[in-house]
């Protein structure tokens, strides 16, 4: 077997094979044999249907079989050789069956990362917003005008109860707010600090899969097949920058993990899976096997390290309460 490799930019590889008359030979054999082992055909025994038969009956399945199963074994062995590691599904074109089997694929490798700092990072504390009463009236307000929380609003012992909760609620989307802004430091900070380029496939595919899910929230209903599109078309557009960071911040993390040796231990993993299952409502063991049986056992292990790493960048930066203008006094305080 041929093969030739073309590096292409973004990343893109187009793999060139060229597979000889003998492996083929081999393979056609092979198809040919299992076909015979269930074949029916009215006169002969089953699995005693002579060969001659099977190729001039089943000529078409066996000429698709052959191309099948050489154009997935020859990628897979051309992506070990040589340490490819493909981000997106193979694409095959240029197919050609005669004496010989020719064909391309073209891939797109995982990008190379060079980062420069990702640790010690300095961030600005943000305070949570306070919660103020005035905030809780107009939660109250907003859920007086449905029926099924009147009764409870108006009794005071259980509007105390409610306020209470509400404040709880207000409190911790405060919280949450002010996690995110620190992380968009940080997150600013690392892409300040990496040189990526994102494979362009890649970065599209993405880009269509947000998109749907974007999509699915909109109301389609009285709107024309070109109305639509143009939706749609505008959602992907707004998608691709947003798929391309995603993407970046995916292997930058990938590239830490990678220097710091973060690996996700058998533990971790069921901690993980206990509180998907309490989440759903299902039993652990029922949705490991799903995890198991469809290969996503996989993603979750890689989210779970993902998430660790993000852990470490933000462990390790420095929170200081106010940022010291030239000419004031350094009266900051760290802490790790």
């Amino acid at each position: 077997m041929k093969v030739e490799i073309q590096e292409l930019p973004r990343y893109g590889r187009k793999i060139l094979f060229e597979i000889e008359k003998e492996r083929i030979d081999r393979e056609t054999q092979n198809i040919v044999k299992k076909i015979q082992q269930t074949a029916e055909v009215s006169g002969f025994r089953k699995g005693k249907v002579p060969e001659n038969i099977i190729v001039s009956r089943y000529n078409e399945d066996i000429r698709k079989k052959v191309v099948e199963n050489l154009i997935t074994e020859s990628y897979i062995n051309a992506v070990k050789e040589n340490n490819l590691s493909p981000v997106i599904e193979p694409e095959v074109s240029d197919v050609k069956f005669e004496n010989t089997l020719s064909f391309s694929v073209y891939v797109e490798v995982k990008p190379e990362v060079s980062i420069k700092k990702y640790k010690e990072l300095v961030v600005k504390e943000v305070e949570p917003e306070p919660v103020t009463e005035q905030m809780i009236d107009e939660v109250l307000a907003e859920w007086e005008k449905k029926k099924e929380f009147a009764s409870s609003i108006i009794d005071p012992e259980k509007r105390t109860a409610w306020r209470k909760k509400i404040r709880q609620q207000l409190e911790q989307i405060s919280l949450n707010r002010a996690k995110s802004q620190e992380e968009h430091q940080i997150w600013k900070q690392l892409l300040e600090q990496c040189t990526i380029e994102i494979p362009e496939k890649q970065m599209l595919q993405r880009a269509r899969y947000l998109t749907q899910q974007q999509f699915s929230y909109i109301d389609t209903k009285n709107k024309t097949e070109e109305e639509i599109n143009k939706i749609a078309q505008e959602i992907f557009e707004k998608m691709k920058p947003v798929a391309e960071e995603q993407l970046k911040k995916y292997f930058i993390l990938e590239k830490i993990a990678e220097l710091e040796k973060i690996e996700v231990t058998d533990e971790e993993l069921d901690n993980a899976i206990k509180r998907i299952a309490l989440t759903s409502g299902e039993g652990y063991n029922q949705v490991k096997k799903r995890f198991i049986d469809s290969g996503r056992i996989y993603d979750v292990k890689e989210d779970l390290k993902i998430e660790k790493t993000f852990e470490l960048v933000k462990n390790s930066a420095q929170n200081i309460r106010k940022i010291i203008l030239p000419g004031e006094k350094n009266e900051q305080s760290r802490k790790k």
